[in-house]
């Protein structure tokens, strides 16, 4: 921690240019004292790392006693010095007591800032968002750059730690994440996500030095720098094949779910019907992948119905809710995320395979079915109808994530 208090209640950060021997006689004088919980804490002032306060050894109730890393403290310290230029009342790890909780920065009056280098329990960490949202306070998660794995140019592999991160563009409405390298001193923000599986995600990486980085206007409320399509529709095609090739080798309780009703229309997960599979906008609220819950939605509410037969939107709403209630479906923790609901993405699929003529829309919440599905016989019938159906939903931008070029 970079901010103590003395035994008559003085504020002491390490930021306002004490020298050692200040913050000795300081020490030996009235002692520092945890903000938090009040404990005594040392000054930790040598040559080669950066200067903190510590829990003297033995306190172990304390949040604050778990230590930071010199990449943390290196990363708070440069975060301070750059906010406040721009804002000149942001304080270095303030204590609120009435949440019993302490950001590294907080610009007055909404805006607490994290900088989250390694991951602790999930719990904790929403319920942190959730105290500073209970105080009309909007966290900013920045996490720290070693977290973020880059497979390629545009596609990254995140843990569900990070998603609990995830703000949401008022630009194009899907997610985006914040992280922050001291050693570069660059800020990251990682946009337009759109999840593949669980952890790998299609995104466009942006980086700012932090010297032009400003927290007037965070870059989740603008456009990219680059005006680019959101992911290499090659890319998600080559995703559904490695689907194909490889889905049937999971035994979890979802595949295996899966494949029995698979087996009774006759087929195998390996030839799921090229209209599954697709992206669609508000798929983040699900951690499958996407083949895996709109099979579901094809198996368990599309093909039972009779051709020509209407059905309303809650019946494919309820399949849902219970393959989420037995956890066959999992959706995914967005404390942050406020405002949407997995029943979008639903819905969303269900006018794509309109698009598609599977079903036609009649109302508001009903639809008619047309046609079934197509279960391939072949790997090849599958990977050509996979293209068919990708090019054609491309060509005609069917919806936010179709874009680019075949």
């Amino acid at each position: 921690m970079l901010v103590a208090h003395t035994s008559t209640g003085k504020r002491i950060s390490l930021h306002t240019g004490y020298s050692k021997e200040e913050l000795r006689s300081i020490q030996k004088s009235s002692g520092f004292y945890c903000p938090q919980c009040n404990e005594k804490v040392q000054i930790k002032a040598g040559n080669k790392k950066i200067w903190h306060f510590s829990h003297v050894p033995g306190v172990t109730n304390c949040t604050l006693s778990r230590g930071e890393s010199m990449y943390h403290l290196l990363g708070k310290k440069l975060l301070y010095e750059h906010v406040i230029k721009e804002f000149p009342n942001a304080l270095l790890e303030p204590f609120f007591p009435d949440i019993f909780q302490r950001p590294d920065i907080w610009i007055p009056p909404q805006i607490p800032i994290e900088f989250q280098c390694s991951a602790i329990p999930s719990p904790i960490l929403i319920e942190r968002s959730k105290g500073y949202i209970s105080r009309g306070m909007t966290p900013f998660w920045i996490l720290g750059k070693k977290r973020l794995k880059t497979l390629s140019s545009t596609t990254f592999q995140i843990s569900s730690f990070d998603w609990l991160t995830a703000r949401i563009s008022s630009v194009n409405h899907l997610p985006s994440l914040y992280y922050f390298c001291p050693v570069e001193a660059k800020v990251y923000h990682l946009s337009s996500i759109v999840p593949v599986t669980s952890t790998r995600v299609y995104g466009k990486l942006d980086s700012y030095p932090l010297c032009e980085y400003s927290f007037q206007t965070p870059h989740h409320l603008q456009p990219s720098k680059r005006d680019s399509p959101l992911f290499q529709v090659k890319s998600w095609l080559n995703a559904k094949k490695q689907w194909r090739l490889h889905a049937f080798k999971q035994n979890h309780q979802t595949y295996r779910q899966l494949k029995i009703l698979f087996l009774k229309n006759h087929s195998t997960l390996t030839y799921f019907p090229s209209e599954a599979g697709m992206p669609v906008p508000f798929a983040y609220t699900l951690q499958e992948p996407s083949f895996i819950w709109q099979s579901y939605v094809l198996l368990n509410s599309i093909i039972p119905v009779q051709i020509g037969e209407s059905f309303q939107f809650s019946s494919v709403f309820n399949h849902m809710k219970w393959l989420i209630h037995k956890k066959i479906i999992t959706l995914r923790e967005l404390p942050l995320i406020t405002d949407v609901h997995y029943s979008f993405a639903v819905m969303h699929y269900l006018n794509l395979l309109c698009y598609y003529g599977i079903i036609k829309r009649v109302g508001k919440k009903e639809f008619v079915k047309i046609r079934d599905p197509v279960f391939p016989n072949t790997m090849d019938q599958a990977l050509a109808n996979d293209f068919i159906l990708m090019e054609s939903g491309v060509k005609h931008g069917v919806n936010i994530l179709f874009s680019g070029k075949m």
